[in-house]
């Protein structure tokens, strides 16, 4: 087997196993609406067993839509929209910080941000999604102690690299693994494939002891 053939094995593995994830999440509200709604009418219930009936379909209901709705984000992500007007990301995470910065300090957290000024061709709206699916995701499912950092230096002409630190979460974290709950992972796909879309990347890198860094790497312009 050819070089190319191996590495593209390589890269339709995750897809592969993340669309199957994909429809197995949806499988499990879809089998609980059609159970609850099955009984629902084949029981003999009182008003009150039958409220539970429909509330528990109402809830499963809820599940598969969010679901659906985390399919279509998924698929817009892969769209990298008009990248013809560069952004200055500096501001842009700056912007990105003082609007989830509520949600940090609620949860009694914090999230400080250093970043060096930088031209990257994406789409704003975009760009600001990516980011808040996977600020999103580490808040959720970083360890309660711990406190975001963010630092972005360029590492040449063309490229800036964002190291996420202070995460805690762990190495295997990502759309196969759902890290506690499958919406999460889906927030992460997310992240990834926008940062993709224009040429950058999300990784993991191990930090021995310590939680290990997110690493997003996206093109600049000089």
């Amino acid at each position: 087997m050819s070089a190319a053939a191996v590495t593209s094995a390589a890269e339709f593995a995750p897809r592969r196993d993340f669309v199957s994830n994909v429809f197995h999440d949806l499988s499990q509200p879809l089998t609980a609406l059609h159970c609850s709604l099955e009984l629902a009418l084949a029981r003999d219930q009182t008003i009150e067993e039958f409220r539970a009936s429909v509330e528990a379909a109402l809830q499963n209901a809820e599940r598969l839509r969010q679901r659906l709705l985390l399919l279509r984000e998924l698929s817009e992500a892969e769209d990298p929209g008009d990248t013809s007007t560069p952004l200055p990301l500096d501001r842009l995470l700056q912007q990105l910080r003082e609007d989830m910065l509520p949600l940090f300090e609620s949860a009694g957290r914090s999230l400080e941000l250093t970043c060096e000024p930088a031209q990257v061709p994406a789409n704003e709206a975009k760009l600001m999604r990516g980011f808040f699916y996977l600020l999103e995701f580490l808040l959720r499912c970083a360890s309660p102690s711990c406190n975001l950092r963010l630092l972005g230096r360029r590492t040449g002409k063309q490229q800036l690299e964002i190291c996420i630190e202070g995460c805690g979460v762990r190495a295997d974290a990502g759309p196969s693994d759902g890290c506690l709950d499958p919406d999460w992972s889906g927030e992460l796909e997310i992240a990834r494939r926008t940062f993709r879309a224009i040429g950058g990347d999300l990784t993991w890198m191990a930090s021995t002891g310590h939680p290990g860094v997110w690493i997003v790497r996206l093109p600049c312009v000089n």
